[in-house]
Parts: structure tokens; C-alpha cells; sequence
């Protein structure tokens, strides 16, 4: 069915090579939301939402994406789905309004499910089970988080050599190049896993409504000051009514979406908790990002440029965790390399914080995140696989995406912001109930301003005015270095905690079990 010799290094790198655009369908472009919302002119909220959206597509489409994808033959899926990226990735271009430019976005997101699904079957019918599962996880995470960073740095750079739209184009060659390699290694035209198609439509459906009232709080949670608004209770409430429906559902329903027999697995139970504490102590990476942008100026290749050290880590940490697991190391090892690691990236950047951090200052923090990503991610993944059957595979699947990306890493990083808001609220009314007529400091610094404005031929009272808006300024900063530092002494804490758990009570003092492979390693 496929092209080269069996086994041959070549064949395996070119399949891999097929899989990374799909991985990338948005990334590509996830430095240019100031642009793009420069470009359509909408409010915050809804951009959020025009950010949110894609992403909770991909997400919900994945079970149907997974299924369809078995009943059809794998050199005219990639074809197809290579084609049709390409027209939804050029319709956005032209959409004249944020809500086109979403809806062809999220159309991108969906058949980049397919996309990942069929660039990854060569992969396990050709290696699999001759690759041992540590290895085929270990590589597939080294690729996804990789390219991941290269494609926003990639897509940075195009940003500022032109515009957003370059990026599309890139886009547009990678999927090109894809079509490339699919007429070279698929030589057969075959579905090899095809069964007979059965879904839970009805699971799926609430599913889906249960997501969207997860893309509320998230877009709007914080906005609405949460429970202060009764939308938001409301809301709060739904995602309790619709699980106790689908729990009825799946007990009615001879193949749920998600079976509730998987949690039967205490792996299953412990590795969602574990992917959703993963994600968590993961999602401090948007304050960062957002400090980089908002409070220090930085430019979009300043701070992809910055975040590459992200993938110095990622390349240390992920052959090496790989290796490990391949070698039988005990799990423990690589949760507490993986915790300590997010633990030093937390609590370096907690002494960081003061006036005058420049990007230097978060290189090397960045790096032991990239670390902790490696270590952390792969093991997660087979963690929460060990022993289940292939047919509670798509349940463990979607288990583990949304305790980590769903409730952990988007409804976790905007309950995030709220507390971020509301200790810089607490810090500047600190700070400003000091600037009185006794803190000699605050009048001196006062004063130098004013005379400054003065000099610069301002009336006596616009010199105040000006100097007192420049003191207020100094506060705002200093008041938001001091929420970023709590925030991150309380998140250093929180990634060694388990370590101290692990230790006392000799948790996985093993090796990896057996992991089998349903549907694919996500």
C-alpha cells in the first residue's frame, strides 16, 4: 500500500512530514490576532469568540472525523482533505466580515481532524506494534509541540515581512506539498480499518451543546464578572443538567460517544485528573504572552522569537522522557522530572518580575517549560491508555481532551485572567493608598515629573496633571509585576505539590504497562 521499503527510515519521516500541516491549521497565524482584529474592526468579545470557535470545532468534530475517516480509502481522504484545506484556508481570505472569516476557519479546524487521522494510519498499520508505544507517542508529541512553535514563529515573521494573509499562503504550500507526498507514498488506494458505520448522533449532539456552553463562560465568564451575572449561574447550571442527561443517555445507548465504562480503568479516572492538573499549571503560558504584548511592547518576532526556547526544551525533554519510558523507567522518575520542571519554570519567573524585565529574562524560565512539556505530555498520553481496549479508545480519547484543553486549558485560562484582574485591582489600590503627602519617594518622583512638563512649557496645572497621570502609570505596572508574582508563587507550589505525594506515598514505582492503540495517540 505504501511506497519505500518496509521499515525504511524515509518512508517513516516522509508519513511523518504528512501529518504536520493538519497539526498546524491554526497555528500558523496565532500571532496575528492584532491584525486581524485591526482588520475586521469588531469588539473584544466577539474576536474572542472568532479565536474560541475553531478550536472548540476541532474538538467536537473529532469523534465524527475519527469515524468517517475509517470509511474511506486512505491516498483519497488525504487528497480530498489536503484539496479542501486549501479552499477553506483561501475562503478566508476573502471573508468580508469576522463572522465568514470564523465560519471557514472553523470548517479548516474540522477536516484537519480527518487530516491528522489520515496522515496517522500508514503510521500504525506500517510501525505499529513493531514500534513499541513509547516511541510512536514520544514522536508524534516531538512533532506536534515542535512544529507547533516553528509554524508561530514561521507564521510571526510572515506577519511582519507582510501581513496576516501571508501566513494563509503558507499555509497554502504546506497542503500543497501534502497532496506531493500522498501521490508518492500511497501506492493502494485503501480503507484498511473501515467497519461498518455506526455513531451516536444523539451523544454527540449533547456533546456539542455542552462545549458551547463551555465557549460561553469562556468568552464571556470574565466579562460578566462570572456568578455576579445570571447568565453565567444559568449557564453554570446547564453543564450540570446536560451531563446528568447524557449520563442517562449513555445508559440507554448500546455504543455511547463517550462509555461510561471506561472510568471502570482507575488509570482512566487518575490520568483525566492528571491531564487536567497538567493543563493548568500549563495555561500560565498565555499571562506571559499577554504580559510580553500589552505591558512591554513587544512586538509579534519578539515574542516568537522568545518562545522558541520552549522548543529547546522540547527537544531535550521529549527524546529523552521517550527513551526512558522505552527503557522501563519507573513513571514516577518522569513525573517528578515533568513537575519539577514546571515547578523551576514558575518560580524563576516569580523572582523575574520587576521593573526593567527585558525578553532575556525569559528565556531560560521558557526553557524548563519546554521541559516539563516533554516530560509531562507523552507519559500523560500512555498513562491514561495503559490497559484499555480499543473500544473504549475513542472514550479515553475525548476523556483526556477535555480535562486538559477544554475545562483545564480554555475555561481554566479565563477563571485565570479573572483572578490576574482582580489581585492587580487589589495591588494598584495598595499602591496608590501610599502615593500621600508622608511618602516622600512618591513625592520626589512627583515632583521630578512636574518639573519636567514644566520645562517642556506646560501651564502649572497640566504639569500636574501629566505628572500625576505618569505616577499612576508607575503604579499600574508595579501593581501588575505584583499580581504576575503571586500568581506564579502560588503556581510554583501547585506543580510541586505532587511531587511531595509521589514521594510520600511511593506512587508508580513501575515501569509502563501495556498500551494499545484506539484510534490514534492525541
Amino acid at each position: 500500500m505504501f511506497a519505500g521499503k518496509k521499515g525504511s527510515i524515509f518512508t517513516l519521516m516522509g508519513l511523518y512530514i504528512l501529518t504536520i500541516p493538519f497539526f498546524n491549521g491554526l497555528n500558523v497565524t496565532a500571532y496575528d490576532n492584532s491584525q486581524i482584529l485591526g482588520h475586521f474592526g469588531e469588539s473584544t468579545t466577539v474576536f474572542t469568540y472568532s479565536l474560541y470557535i475553531p478550536i472548540f470545532a476541532i474538538l467536537a468534530f473529532m469523534p465524527l472525523g475519527l469515524k468517517l475517516g475509517k470509511q474511506i480509502p486512505v491516498r483519497t481522504m488525504i487528497l480530498a482533505v489536503s484539496f479542501l484545506s486549501i479552499v477553506f484556508n483561501t475562503a478566508s481570505l476573502f471573508a468580508a466580515t469576522i463572522g465568514w472569516f470564523t465560519f471557514w476557519r472553523s470548517l479548516l479546524a474540522m477536516v484537519s481532524v480527518i487530516g491528522i487521522f489520515a496522515s496517522m494510519v500508514p503510521i500504525l498499520l506500517k510501525y505499529n506494534p513493531a514500534f513499541n508505544m513509547a516511541l510512536l507517542y514520544g514522536i508524534l508529541q516531538f512533532i506536534q509541540k515542535g512544529s507547533q512553535h516553528v509554524y508561530q514563529y514561521f507564521g510571526a515573521h510572515f506577519t511582519n515581512f507582510y501581513n496576516w494573509t501571508f501566513g494563509i499562503y503558507f499555509l497554502n504550500i504546506n497542503f500543497l506539498v501534502c497532496i506531493i507526498l500522498a501521490w508518492y507514498f500511497y501506492k493502494a488506494d485503501a480503507a484498511p480499518l473501515k467497519t461498518s458505520f455506526q455513531f451516536d448522533w444523539r451523544g454527540w449532539f449533547i456533546m456539542i451543546l455542552f462545549f458551547t456552553v463551555i465557549l460561553f463562560l469562556s468568552a464571556e465568564g470574565q466579562s460578566r464578572n462570572w456568578f455576579a451575572d445570571p447568565k453565567v449561574t444559568l449557564a453554570a447550571a446547564l453543564l450540570l443538567i446536560i451531563l446528568g442527561v447524557y449520563l442517562l443517555h449513555a445508559r440507554f445507548t448500546i455504543d455511547p460517544l463517550i462509555d461510561p465504562e471506561v472510568y471502570t480503568y482507575k488509570n482512566v479516572v487518575i490520568g483525566a485528573f492528571m491531564m487536567f492538573y497538567i493543563g493548568i499549571i500549563n495555561g500560565t503560558g498565555s499571562v506571559i504572552t499577554g504580559y510580553m504584548t500589552n505591558i512591554l511592547g513587544f512586538d509579534s518576532v519578539s515574542g516568537a522569537r522568545t518562545h522558541l526556547a520552549l522548543l529547546i526544551g522540547l527537544c531535550i525533554s521529549i527524546p529523552l522522557s521517550t527513551w526512558l519510558l522505552y527503557k522501563r523507567t519507573y513513571l514516577a522518575t518522569i513525573w517528578i522530572m515533568g513537575f519539577a520542571s514546571y515547578g523551576l519554570y514558575h518560580i524563576i519567573l516569580f523572582f523575574r518580575f520587576y521593573p526593567g524585565i527585558d525578553s532575556s529574562n525569559f528565556f531560560l524560565p521558557l526553557i524548563f517549560k519546554g521541559l516539563g512539556m516533554g516530560f509531562l505530555f507523552p507519559i500523560s498520553l500512555l498513562y491514561i491508555s495503559e490497559g484499555v481496549p480499543p473500544k473504549l479508545g475513542p472514550s479515553r480519547m475525548m476523556t483526556g481532551i477535555i480535562a486538559q484543553a477544554v475545562i483545564a486549558g480554555l475555561l481554566g485560562s479565563a477563571i485565570l485572567g479573572t483572578f490576574i484582574s482582580n489581585l492587580n485591582l487589589q495591588h494598584k489600590t495598595g499602591l496608590s493608598q501610599q502615593l500621600t503627602a508622608v511618602n516622600f519617594p512618591a513625592q520626589q518622583q512627583l515632583a521630578a515629573a512636574k518639573r519636567n512638563f514644566l520645562f517642556m512649557g506646560l501651564s502649572q496645572a497640566e504639569a500636574q496633571k501629566k505628572a500625576e497621570k505618569s505616577l499612576s502609570n508607575k503604579t499600574t505596572q508595579a501593581s501588575i509585576l505584583l499580581a504576575y508574582k503571586d500568581i506564579y508563587l502560588v503556581m510554583a507550589a501547585i506543580c510541586f505539590f505532587p511531587i511531595f505525594i509521589i514521594l510520600s506515598f511511593k506512587l508508580w514505582r513501575r515501569p509502563l504497562k501495556r498500551v494499545e492503540l484506539e484510534p490514534i495517540p492525541i
